[in-house]
């Protein structure tokens, strides 16, 4: 690489790509003189911050990005992935995602900490049983093993199985037929997973009458 002098201010500024930044970064560590010519830019860069006279934001800015970041909008953003997990509208997956603001929507889990909000899904999805899940941090979802295939898509949070193996917003998770688990919540906000079951489960320490 040639010396930076045409690129200097743009890395000062943070603006360089990161493949170019990388190769700038290895030539200032053997250019001497590319090196004082950052170390002569770098007070004129930094005062830029002080010709910029701080704004207040508008009043009603922090109650939105709230909401953005709490409200049942924060879900919105998985609209695309819930409509393909479910095989449903668009618009009927946003309508999902607000509902679960609802707390009338929600039933009892198997276990204390875990709740269920049943769900209809499309017809890619016609006579198996789909749900949300919601788990407070720490919550287990006791043992149970699969008789079917069993799918599940993390919305916040996220969790922990037996295994050691974690997932987390984003993430999808399919089971097999004859496979068996159990899987904790973990720590932060609770964790809201999408669930689809083509056949049924079996809750081997319900039945044994464990946790």
């Amino acid at each position: 690489m040639e010396h930076l002098d045409d690129i200097l201010p743009e890395w000062l500024l943070g603006t360089l790509e990161p493949a170019r930044r990388d190769a700038a970064s290895r030539h200032l560590d053997g250019c001497e003189r590319c090196r004082a010519e950052l170390a002569r830019l770098t007070p004129a860069v930094d005062a830029l911050g002080a010709l910029v006279t701080p704004e207040p934001p508008p009043a009603a800015a922090l109650p939105r990005l709230m909401r953005q970041m709490e409200g049942p909008g924060r879900f919105a953003r998985w609209a695309e992935q819930v409509a393909a997990f479910l095989d449903v509208t668009r618009e009927r997956a946003l309508a999902v995602l607000e509902s679960m603001a609802d707390p009338n929507q929600w039933m009892p889990g198997p276990v204390e900490g875990v709740e269920l909000m049943p769900l209809e899904p499309g017809p890619a999805r016609e006579g198996m049983m789909a749900a949300v899940v919601r788990l407070l941090p720490g919550a287990r979802y006791p043992r149970h093993s699969h008789q079917g295939r069993e799918w599940s898509l993390v919305l916040e949070g996220g969790f922990r199985e037996d295994n050691g193996h974690e997932v987390w917003p984003g993430d999808a998770l399919e089971k097999p037929d004859g496979s068996l688990h159990d899987f904790t919540a973990l720590q932060g906000p609770a964790c809201i997973c999408l669930t689809v079951l083509d056949g049924v489960t079996s809750f081997e320490e319900l039945a044994d009458g464990g946790a």
